[in-house]
């Protein structure tokens, strides 16, 4: 068995997940049949949901499971406040030599490390323009972050809201790990109000 695939079947996140649900004063629903595991933090700009997910995809004719960890929260929708943020890495670079645009913050360091997409380029520049935020991301980030519309196929789950999300491949079992991963995304979530106001 792949090593990977040992450490999801055995993983004890659970045991980590609910010491951190008490460690951060969370709610934490233990999963049943069919049910994912899940925190609810309570946060001053409403709650920050922790929970496990599961995608099938098609690679070829075989379904397969892609496994992740999803931080998020809910915000007012806004379309000029839509954002993205990912590390950096040469497809990307290979995009941007083709034409594709992202948006720079005028800190060197930070825009060769990250990519930054958004309906409103002053809004983004605005979010990271707090040289402490740039710096917990140049050190903690991973994954995907994103403010995004949640309308699929003509129907939107909450409509007025839409998700602030950090998506991070596999399940977080470590738990210094999952508090940094918590405390960039609430951090986040801080200035995207801030800067939303």
């Amino acid at each position: 068995m792949g090593k990977r695939l040992h450490r999801l079947l055995h993983s004890e996140y659970l045991g980590v997940w609910e010491v951190f649900a008490s460690e951060v004063n969370g709610t934490w629903n233990t999963p049943g049949y069919g049910d994912d595991a899940r925190i609810e933090v309570p946060h001053a700009h409403g709650p920050i949901i922790i929970e496990s997910d599961v995608t099938m995809i098609f690679t070829g004719k075989v379904m397969v499971p892609v496994v992740s960890t999803i931080i998020s929260a809910h915000r007012p929708s806004h379309r000029g406040h839509r954002f993205s943020v990912s590390r950096a890495n040469f497809a990307t670079s290979v995009a941007e030599w083709f034409g594709s645009l992202d948006i720079h913050v005028d800190d060197a360091e930070f825009d060769n490390a990250f990519v930054l997409k958004g309906e409103t380029p002053d809004f983004v520049r605005l979010l990271f323009a707090d040289a402490t935020l740039r710096e917990r991301f140049r050190a903690d980030f991973e994954g995907t972050l994103a403010l995004k519309d949640d309308t699929a196929m003509f129907t939107d789950p909450t409509p007025g809201i839409d998700p602030l999300e950090l998506a991070v491949s596999g399940i977080v079992d470590d738990p210094t790990r999952l508090r940094t991963l918590y405390t960039l995304f609430a951090a986040t979530l801080d200035r995207v109000v801030l800067t939303s106001a």
